[in-house]
């Protein structure tokens, strides 16, 4: 559907393509060359995004961002900001002021077509964004790395917890409960005299981040599930997004979180042979009714190999043969394995302009991104054969 779309640029050249891109998708655009015009028409014609330049006449672009997210009219308009100005701090800078997505340029109009279609189905604010990583090999580090993309959620104003989900065995404390027994940890419990409804018990990490254990077992029943799923969703009060380290078992409650899931995020190595069981796992998640739209990948370079300038290289093929969004490559050293999410500090925050710290912040710029603006109601638990036992 062709939407309404401003164009704040100072740059002719840049400004012309923008324009030309957007019209060729049919959409309707507009056009100003300097901040204060862009506000005024912004307040006037109200369009449905803004697309904003940093370097402009007058006020810059950060400016200009943050008057329109405390004016009225505009305060709820997505913005994504296209600048030369790509250092990390720039960044930052741009997400604090409120834009809701940033790119540097030069930017392909392939690539300004993507974000502009995914920004335009951004969520409204108080809607809990429920994101799903699904282990697919077993990987090393899966805590580190959720709760360090937790941390740089954080830093761009956003509230996060996590949820790490557990399967019960039979004769066996499940790890919550483990870890619940275990000296030193805080634990957050919210009670109400008044009847109303409590927020649910969370544990509180050092670092600040704060974890939700839920228990699921195979032969739990549908209600079952369903409450717990009822359970994550009445947090939305209290954080905005949910990063669920998911087990990809044939339970009920699986099947339930990934029919209302915003994003599920496959967690692989780089490697041919994960490759594969990406593709394997895709088509999963597309017959238990997950599309590829709401999925996406991350890789992970346990040994360290894989070139950083090798992610814009790898990036079309990846997308093009999968269908899927690759947000991102994570490269891990050995002693990232030794850090836990016990340490007080993230990683991100001790090693600021380490390139894991960059890997990390572009995967919560891609989820920041990544927002549904109207989610499915929660779908009947469907049977997924091919996940079932037996089958």
């Amino acid at each position: 559907m062709a939407k309404k779309i401003l164009i704040i640029e100072a740059d002719p050249t840049a400004l012309r393509l923008t324009e030309y891109t957007l019209k060729q998708r049919g959409h309707q655009v507009l056009t100003t060359h300097n901040g204060l015009e862009g506000i005024i028409t912004a307040q006037k014609e109200t369009p449905d995004l803004i697309i904003l330049d940093v370097m402009l006449p007058g006020i810059d672009g950060y400016e200009v961002c943050k008057r329109l997210r405390t004016g009225a009219q505009t305060a709820d308009i997505p913005i994504l900001i296209i600048s030369g100005k790509a250092r990390e701090e720039d960044i930052a800078i741009g997400f604090k002021a409120g834009a809701n997505d940033y790119l540097s340029k030069p930017a392909t109009p392939s690539t300004i077509i993507s974000r502009v279609e995914r920004l335009l189905s951004i969520k409204p604010d108080g809607q809990l964004g429920i994101i799903a990583f699904i282990n697919s090999s077993d990987n090393p580090g899966m805590t580190v790395m959720l709760s360090e993309i937790a941390a740089a959620i954080t830093e761009m104003e956003k509230q996060v917890t996590l949820v790490e989900v557990t399967t019960a065995r039979k004769g066996l404390k499940s790890h919550a409960a483990a870890l619940l027994e275990s000296a030193g940890r805080a634990i957050l419990e919210t009670t109400t005299g008044s009847g109303e409804k409590a927020e649910p018990a969370c544990e509180v990490l050092p670092s600040g981040i704060r974890v939700l254990h839920i228990t699921e077992s195979a032969d739990e029943s549908d209600d079952t599930a369903r409450s717990s799923i009822e359970l994550m969703q009445g947090m939305s009060g209290a954080t905005d997004y949910l990063l669920v380290d998911l087990p990809f078992t044939p339970s009920p409650f699986t099947k339930s979180l990934l029919a209302t899931c915003e994003l599920a995020v496959i967690v692989s190595g780089y490697k041919l042979k994960d490759i594969s069981e990406i593709y394997n796992i895709v088509r999963l998640l597309s017959f238990s009714g997950v599309s590829p739209v709401k999925t996406a990948a991350i890789l992970i370079d346990t040994e360290g190999t894989f070139p950083a300038a090798s992610l814009s290289s790898i990036k079309p093929y990846f997308e093009g043969n999968l269908g899927i969004d690759l947000a991102g490559v994570i490269s891990f050293d050995a002693k990232l394995y030794q850090l836990s999410y016990l340490e007080s500090q993230p990683i991100i925050k001790s090693g600021q302009n380490s390139q894991f710290a960059q890997n990390i912040r572009q995967i919560a710029r891609y989820i920041l991104s990544h927002n549904i603006n109207k989610k499915d109601p929660l779908k009947p638990i469907a049977r997924v054969p091919h996940l079932e036992k037996g089958k």
